[in-house]
């Protein structure tokens, strides 16, 4: 499997239920993710949920700085015709509108781990080699890398590929990323350390069908600790990786 960070000053990742206050989840959902591997790759808008649906390829998500959120009202254009595009019209859309930061934004940034692994060898090699390109980057094959939003810009650095190993333990373990509620048998909430868990429970859409609706396992509820510290609990199973991390693919 592959894996590559994505990080940015501000995020949103707008629910999809939202309507006049645009609320956003705390992490970037899977479809999320599937659309950002979609754009390195060159797939066209709406063409690609079959390639990465959740029979065909894994992703798992690590939070890897502190977060927090923040609502701010933001003055939108009101697009009615084409050329209401430049701005020029008098009434504008204010719009609450919630934002993901880092705690500190002056300094901090959002660090999200992304692992990936697909059944077909041939988008594995197509990805790590759009990834294995060196340094940090913008650049992508199709859509433009951000964090939602064309105002929330996104970087990516890649870090490696990886073996790993599905496993199961009847003892709590360390798990570097975000844990289907399902799969959860125990919590061990004395293992926080110093800085603790801030956990949160969060429904997010995992799959779309072709008409871009949410297929029968399209949507999961997730736990999720937005300080970065690993979460300590057992569960049902979870993929052991070379590099020593326990991960939980989102599902």
């Amino acid at each position: 499997m592959l894996s590559f960070l994505i990080c940015g000053k501000m995020a949103h990742f707008r629910r999809y239920y939202s309507n006049s206050s645009a609320l956003t989840y705390s992490i970037p959902p899977r479809t999320t993710i599937a659309g950002i591997l979609a754009g390195l790759l060159g797939y066209e808008r709406d063409r690609y949920y079959k390639e990465f649906s959740l029979d065909e390829c894994r992703i798992a998500v690590s939070n890897c700085a502190p977060l927090k959120k923040a609502v701010q009202k933001l003055n939108l254009l009101m697009i009615k015709k084409w050329d209401d595009m430049n701005g020029s019209q008098e009434n504008h859309s204010q719009t609450a509108t919630e934002l993901v930061l880092p705690q500190n934004i002056r300094n901090g940034s959002i660090i999200y781990r992304i692992y990936v692994s697909h059944r077909r060898q041939e988008i594995m090699d197509r990805l790590e080699k759009t990834l294995f390109s060196g340094g940090v980057w913008y650049r992508s094959q199709g859509i433009s890398l951000g964090l939602g939003t064309a105002y929330c810009l996104g970087w990516l650095q890649y870090e490696g590929a990886w073996e790993g190993k599905d496993e199961s333990s009847p003892d709590p373990i360390d798990l570097a990323t975000v844990i289907p509620v399902r799969l959860v048998k125990q919590l061990d909430i004395m293992a926080a350390g110093e800085r603790g868990y801030h956990l949160v429970k969060e429904d997010l859409p995992l799959e779309f069908d072709e008409q871009r609706h949410l297929t029968d396992r399209g949507k999961g509820s997730m736990l999720i600790n937005l300080n970065e510290s690993p979460i300590r609990a057992t569960v049902e199973q979870y993929t052991k990786l070379s590099n020593g991390q326990n991960i939980v693919w989102m599902q």
